[in-house]
């Protein structure tokens, strides 16, 4: 079973998508937690942006999860869509056009209503002014993963076929699709050989849905704990298709649980 390391109470929170009224939720869920170790930290696994109604609120809200959720530390880690955003700001004239297909127009409507924009450049202008400079430093140069005692986060997963750390190294400004942390599918989601040097990490991923409707905990619970044949866990609950329920999972000392939190439902499976 996964393990965090002593002392600490380590919550992670999966894609979330611009569904800032359910990532608000979430947080609260969080926060009504009692604190059951020293250290309590928060891991958002990417993908807080993109095709939901409110991407600027939900990066609001990553900024102030540290006293939302009330933890110690908070990192938010880039998922696909942040690398997305931020190839398209850089270099507008080769990413914009596959950023906007891709969720971005929503973030770019929210900012300006009646955008009337056509130029690349000036969609560029738009986001750089709309999102907030200390999230995109963040995703420029914070980390791309974390390593928990033997829980690793990361955005999309590992591949088999190579070396952990090698691939966890490989730069941010990957081909879309492509083979790497922030975009793999297969062959990660179906591998049962174990991960790491010592094939003994669990990994806590997003990216690829667990469930693709409004469901109840236990549902989602059963749907995206892979450990036992995977030695994964799945924590995107489906935001990307605009379902307003964003996954998570707490872990201490050598017990887990994984919740799932919609606007109006705040349920919570446990698992050991």
């Amino acid at each position: 079973m996964p393990q965090s390391v002593d002392g600490e109470q380590l919550f992670a929170i999966g894609d979330i998508h611009g569904q800032a009224e359910a990532f608000n939720a979430t947080l609260s869920v969080l926060a009504g937690i009692p604190r059951a170790a020293t250290m309590r930290r928060l891991v958002l696994l990417g993908d807080v942006i993109d095709r939901g109604p409110a991407s600027l609120e939900a990066i609001r809200l990553a900024g102030d999860a540290k006293v939302l959720a009330l933890v110690d530390d908070v990192f938010i880690l880039p998922g696909n869509h942040e690398l997305m955003l931020i190839d398209a700001i850089d270099d507008p004239m080769m990413f914009m056009g596959d950023w906007l297909d891709n969720g971005g127009e929503e973030l770019i409507l929210e900012a300006v209503p009646n955008c009337t924009a056509r130029l690349l450049a000036d969609f560029a202008d738009i986001a750089r002014r709309a999102v907030p400079s200390s999230f995109l430093e963040q995703m420029r140069n914070g980390p791309t993963s974390l390593l928990v005692g033997d829980l690793l986060m990361v955005h999309a997963g590992l591949n088999p076929e190579r070396e952990a750390l090698d691939f966890l190294s490989e730069p941010r400004d990957a081909v879309a699709g492509s083979d790497h942390w922030a975009w793999i599918r297969e062959p990660f989601l179906r591998w049962q050989g174990g991960w790491g040097p010592e094939l003994n990490w669990a990994v806590v991923h997003g990216h690829t849905p667990a469930v693709s409707k409004l469901v109840t905990a236990e549902i989602f619970t059963a749907e995206a704990d892979k450990l036992t044949d995977h030695s994964r866990i799945c924590l995107d609950a489906g935001s990307a298709t605009g379902i307003p329920q964003i996954g998570w999972a707490e872990f201490h000392d050598g017990r887990y649980r994984l919740g799932i939190t919609s606007q109006s439902d705040n349920g919570g499976e446990e698992n050991q």
